[in-house]
């Protein structure tokens, strides 16, 4: 039997900042207005939660995604899946999250109930390959047959699969299959015409606007959408769009930092996305943070890339003349 590691993080809703600022020690373009910060439950005590057998025998890796109440007792209550890739992963996660203990929300010193908290947990055997897919009860998809559609479009000549892939688009009618379809659309266009770039864009495009009809909490929705969000970014830098690059990476990085529900890779990439139209943007102060977080998670995900440093502290130079 593989070693299995079971991993728990904490994912609380934080408070709203004006303009989902990602750096607050950067100057912004925008006016402030005044947001009161929200209280807070801390948690006190928290328990893993058992390892299914059924999918610890079947080698299967998957994860929960909770909302619950932090009561003014300090228990959790109304406890919702979000996401799930099995009935069997989301009893022992509701179990676990059960037996959590808190220390209540206070205003004015009387301890209050908050609502909307959220909770990530993942079950992970170790060494196992978590793919494009997981297994899910939460969203209406067949992962066994886009796999099939997706390897039977596949051809080592990119055009030949673009052709394979357009009459897939064609013929599908699930949301979620489309978008996937299209991400790998915009991958194969990019194998047979990389200079294309506006073809590419159109497919990424389309690909989000399928996710945007789907469950926004649900794991493979979160994956795909973090990878073409990436992809899309890297396009929008190559064609020196860098302000727009901005604007479109600064809420959705916010979320990801701030939720930890996303793919490090897919993050690691469009953190140094942002970075780079930051620095062409003369955006130092964004520059400067931006390169400085992407070297803490390439040496997390084993990207070290030493330019990095060298635009992190020519950023900071001019930050500072």
């Amino acid at each position: 039997m593989k070693p299995l590691c079971l991993m728990v993080a904490i994912l609380f809703v934080l408070p709203a900042k004006a303009h989902d600022e990602l750096f607050p020690s950067c100057p912004s373009k925008h006016p402030e207005h005044k947001i009161e910060d929200k209280p807070k439950p801390f948690a006190l005590y928290k328990v893993a939660p058992v390892y299914p057998n059924r999918e610890l025998a079947r080698g299967i890796s998957g994860a929960v995604i909770l909302e619950f109440t932090v009561t003014k007792e300090g228990e959790t209550s109304d406890i919702k899946v979000l996401s799930t890739s099995s009935n069997a992963f989301s009893r022992e996660a509701i179990k676990a999250l059960k037996a959590f203990k808190y220390e209540p929300a206070l205003v004015d010193g009387e301890a209050i109930a908050i609502s909307g908290q959220k909770h990530k947990i993942t079950f992970e055997i170790e060494d196992s390959e978590t793919g494009l897919f997981m297994e899910s009860e939460t969203l209406d998809f067949d992962p066994v047959a886009l796999s099939k559609t997706i390897k039977s479009a596949s051809s080592r000549n990119p055009k030949k699969a673009l052709e394979k892939i357009s009459k897939a688009l064609e013929k599908e009618t699930n949301g979620f299959h489309k978008a996937v379809l299209y991400y790998v659309k915009s991958s194969t266009e990019y194998e047979a015409n990389p200079d294309d770039i506006s073809q590419q864009e159109k497919s990424l495009l389309l690909s989000l606007d399928e996710l945007s009809t789907l469950n926004q909490n649900e794991l493979n929705v979160i994956n795909l959408r973090s990878m073409a969000i990436a992809a899309l970014s890297r396009m929008f830098v190559l064609q020196e769009k860098y302000q727009e690059t901005i604007d479109f990476l600064r809420p959705f990085l916010k979320d990801a930092w701030d939720r930890n529900f996303f793919r490090p890779n897919v993050i690691y990439d469009a953190t140094v996305n942002f970075s780079i139209a930051a620095y062409n943007a003369s955006e130092f102060c964004y520059a400067y943070h931006g390169f400085n977080r992407a070297i803490q998670q390439g040496s997390i995900v084993g990207a070290n890339n030493p330019n990095w440093i060298k635009y992190r502290d020519a950023a900071k130079k001019y930050m500072n003349d």
